[in-house]
């Protein structure tokens, strides 16, 4: 019977890493809401370099702090951005990228986690430094909020399923 406990355990860690790597992905699009109010585009002001980090929390309470470091290219007037994201904990490790292209309001593109070799779409609309949209990798989805916050901008994801429950991150120039 421990083998079985165990075999359960491993499977649970399992699903948790890939669902939290999987809702990190987000994470690549973390940079492009806020800068709407930018004339020259609204990714303009996120060609750059952030850190920070925040937590994982889990469907059951449980919160693992998480550490991220993003580096972004704008392109085509700041109507695209082009994001590399690589966020670690002890449990988790995740390396995403993505292309995103805004057009008026409403927000497209698509994602890769390298390390899982998952992928899917964003979408979603960005107003006044807010971005509300979703993402979709086949068998996942979450939705995602995300603000502007000065210098930096704050982010949450909430997984429609799995172990994790949702993922808050703070990044900052």
């Amino acid at each position: 019977m421990p083998f079985d406990m165990h075999a359960r355990d491993m499977r649970a860690k399992g699903m948790r890493a890939k669902t939290a790597g999987v809702a990190a992905a987000t994470l690549a699009f973390v940079c492009a809401a806020p800068a709407l109010a930018q004339s020259a585009g609204p990714f303009s002001a996120f060609a750059g370099n952030f850190h920070g980090g925040g937590a994982v929390i889990g469907s059951d309470g449980h919160r693992e702090r998480i550490s991220c470091r993003a580096r972004g290219g704008a392109g085509d007037g700041g109507r695209s951005l082009t994001q590399s994201v690589v966020c670690a904990s002890d449990s988790y490790r995740f390396n995403i990228n993505s292309n995103v292209v805004a057009e008026g309001g409403s927000v497209r593109g698509e994602w890769s986690e390298t390390t899982r070799g998952v992928s899917g779409s964003i979408s979603g609309r960005v107003s006044d430094g807010s971005f509300n949209g979703r993402v979709d990798g086949g068998t996942f989805t979450a939705s995602v909020a995300l603000r502007a916050t000065g210098r930096g901008m704050s982010m949450s994801l909430a997984p429609s399923d799995g172990d994790v429950a949702r993922v808050e991150v703070s990044l900052s120039r």
